[in-house]
């Protein structure tokens, strides 16, 4: 069974000594002590004593490091050292700048170099080489939200890029978005039934591999295919492929062998549990997959993953979607299962997953987030019965936005008991995007993306304005930590980010286009979904053109009522009057309506509301405002259908039925797909529900607690 467990009490926090006040003390000890000294030896040792606080060889009031040296001659930081072990074994020590130091520190005792690593980017742990943001593969698009017969325009890294779809080849290509002949956009161009691109300035066309096939302007056959023979006729192109049912761009351009071989022998951050997926959803051992989302958000690549790995802002930011912003929020701690490395990033694990992930005093379920750069955030959530693995890319578009691509897939084992699981809100809001149609998750995605982009929209200018003003020349990952207030341990994987971003930032945009955008007051295009992502999503297009067919069916059969009614008075109005023995009155007319009048008047009313009601939410594709001081209808709805609170829902116990229910999943729970971390395939880094380095640190818990070294955690 899966009952709840407590945190230790951590033991008072213990206060730093001041070294260098020991030092200041000592120094003046032995200035006094040396009466018979000269004034000029005094001066000179006055010299000394600063020269060597100066260099680090004491502790300076700004808070420099003591350092001294070491027994071969390296130096050997003491501060740090001190620092590290204390927050090993007391990570509640304060500390005296704007940031709590120790959460720096890594206790990597416990963790497991490569656990959520797939086996082909296991060896970017051991790689010593720097990382590099141009040579790593960036999903541009999702291929089935995007219409195959028209060039697309996005950008990557400053760099402005068009997706088209060459219908011969049977591929996905991705050019740099202008032409070689007058750097027209291409973008702006055809896509040809021959498998060419066409440019609309002056109708030169490029096949996939960006080679020039036809310039219309040569004055004969002898000379076209001299010019073509060129490489400055050549677009520029880039490797591209398609996997998981996204469109891959490399990080850099170049048609030439060794940039091809490079991108070929680079893999991907794909996640093994969505390999093989189905258009219906289903991946292979019997697990399902949403449809993916993908939108461009008016904050950058920093804000976004800030933000993403930040679990403590979840049921404050989404109140009511996920959680109660009064009751929910509570402490936990980071425990680090994989440590931090420049090319395949971290993985913390909290302890314990609070709410949204479980319910306060009963941690059944187990949360990590694995960040692998330059662009995967996975955040993995375990229950025994159930598994919802949400993959999060963002990529870095521009200075100020980035492109959000996410889906979820859910891996649920046989049902046991009374299914506990689906009294998770976790569960429930999970699994009710596994059956909801593309349109549909994506015209609500906004109820949760914008909660956050109205804030971090802001944020992200006010911190980069500050830097600016105060050293723009430093490191913006160094300059983080002067300006923010960060004394709790529930913002330890920000901080990680952030030590991380310090060692691999900035990111290289585009020389040109690397200014930061200023903050944007107008309501109406900071919250504009048609820009950030209807305009090029086939099914939110075709959603919203069925949606205005009904609204104008509505209206036109609701109009059609009214006539009825207006027929039917004029009917009545006309007896009155043929009647001669009796007097013209509104009595007598109402009296000879027909019964059917209230019937067409009822009818006339709902298709009226309806078509109102269709036009409010065709809006949602155009636009979604919100603002935190204000109660949202679409979020508080969500509430009040059970979704965002724990406990029983009928309509979830049907959808997990339909889902996984009877004999859906027998024999399929070995079929995983290569490098699957569920328990049944990676049984080296987990251990049913709980990750190895979260099972240790429970056994090791519960042995200190009950001295019984052989009690496993399921009976916690």
């Amino acid at each position: 069974s899966s009952s709840s467990f407590s945190v230790p009490t951590p033991p008072p926090p213990r206060r730093r000594r001041r070294d260098f006040r020991e030092d200041f003390a000592r120094s003046r000890k032995v200035q006094q002590s040396s009466s018979s000294s000269s004034s000029s030896q005094k001066n000179r040792a006055s010299s000394m004593v600063l020269s060597n606080v100066s260099k680090g060889g004491g502790r300076r009031q700004n808070g420099a490091r003591a350092v001294r040296r070491g027994p071969v001659g390296g130096r050997k930081n003491l501060g740090a050292e001190r620092r590290r072990r204390q927050a090993i074994s007391d990570p509640s020590i304060e500390t005296t700048g704007r940031l709590n130091e120790t959460l720096e520190v890594e206790d990597v005792a416990s963790a497991i170099p490569k656990i959520g690593m797939h086996p082909d980017r296991a060896h970017l742990v051991e790689k010593e080489d720097n990382f590099s943001w141009t040579k790593q593969w960036y999903p541009v698009a999702v291929a089935d939200m995007i219409d195959p017969l028209k060039p697309h325009p996005v950008t990557l890294l400053g760099t402005d890029l068009v997706v088209w779809y060459d219908s011969v080849g049977k591929k996905w290509n991705v050019f740099e978005d202008l032409c070689p002949h007058r750097l027209a956009p291409l973008s702006e161009g055809r896509v040809e039934p021959d498998g060419s691109l066409l440019c609309a300035y002056h109708a030169w066309r490029f096949d996939g591999d960006g080679k020039c096939t036809a310039m219309p302007q040569a004055s004969n056959q002898r000379e076209e295919e001299r010019i073509k023979g060129n490489p400055l006729s050549c677009a520029r192109s880039r490797p591209t492929m398609e996997e998981q049912g996204l469109i891959w761009c490399w990080g850099e351009s170049g048609s030439d062998e060794k940039v091809k071989t490079e991108a070929m022998m680079t893999p991907a951050p794909v996640i093994p549990e969505m390999k093989g997926v189905t258009k219906s959803g289903e991946a292979p051992g019997g697990a399902y997959r949403n449809h993916w989302q993908m939108r461009d958000l008016p904050y950058g690549w920093c804000a976004f993953f800030e933000n993403a790995i930040d679990p403590a802002h979840a049921v404050v930011s989404h109140h009511t979607l996920v959680g109660d912003r009064y009751k929910d929020p509570a402490g936990f701690a980071c425990v680090v299962e994989r440590p931090t490395t420049d090319n395949a990033g971290f993985r913390c694990a909290m302890d314990p997953a609070v709410p949204p992930f479980n319910t306060i005093g009963k941690y059944d379920g187990e949360a990590s987030y694995d960040f692998q750069p330059p662009c995967l955030l996975k955040i993995d959530w375990r229950h025994e019965e159930c598994r919802f693995l949400t993959s999060h890319y963002c990529v870095p578009t521009k200075p100020g936005w980035c492109r959000h691509l996410v889906a979820t897939v859910c891996q649920r084992n046989e049902f046991k008991g009374d299914n506990k699981v689906r009294q998770h809100r976790w569960f429930k809001l999970n699994l009710f995007t596994l059956t909801s149609p593309a349109w549909m998750t994506h015209v609500l995605g906004p109820t949760f993306l914008h909660q956050d982009m109205v804030l971090l929209h802001q944020q992200e200018k006010i911190v980069m304005k500050k830097h600016l003003e105060e050293s723009p020349d430093a490191n913006m990952g160094e300059k983080w930590k002067d300006q923010v207030f960060i004394p709790t341990g529930a913002d330890k994987m920000t901080v990680m980010f952030y030590k991380w971003f310090r060692r691999n930032g900035p990111i290289p945009w585009k020389p040109g286009n690397d200014k930061m955008p200023e903050i944007e007051r107008d309501e109406s295009k900071l919250f504009d979904t048609w820009e950030m992502h209807t305009k090029y999503c086939t099914h939110c297009k075709g959603a919203m053109r069925n949606t205005e067919i009904l609204t104008y069916a509505s209206l036109a059969v609701g109009f059609g009522y009214f006539l009825s009614m207006l027929a039917s008075v004029d009917y009545a109005t006309a007896l009155m009057a043929s009647s001669p023995n009796e007097e013209y009155s509104l009595q007598g007319v109402l009296s000879r309506l027909p019964s059917s009048i209230y019937s067409d008047m009822f009818s006339c009313f709902s298709f009226l509301a309806t078509a109102y009601s269709l036009d409010a939410f065709k809006t949602l594709f155009k636009t979604y405002k919100f603002s935190h001081s204000e109660d949202d209808i679409m979020a508080e709805g969500t509430a009040k259908i059970g979704l965002a609170n724990d406990g029983p829902s009928l309509y979830i116990d049907v959808l997990d039925t339909a889902l996984f229910g009877g004999d859906k999943l027998k024999g399929k729970l070995k079929e995983h797909s290569r490098g699957c971390e569920c328990s049944n395939c990676d049984t080296k880094n987990f251990e049913g529900v709980r990750s190895v380095v979260m099972a240790n640190r429970v056994r090791k818990r519960m042995a200190a607690e009950t001295n019984e070294e052989n009690k496993p955690w399921e009976r916690r």
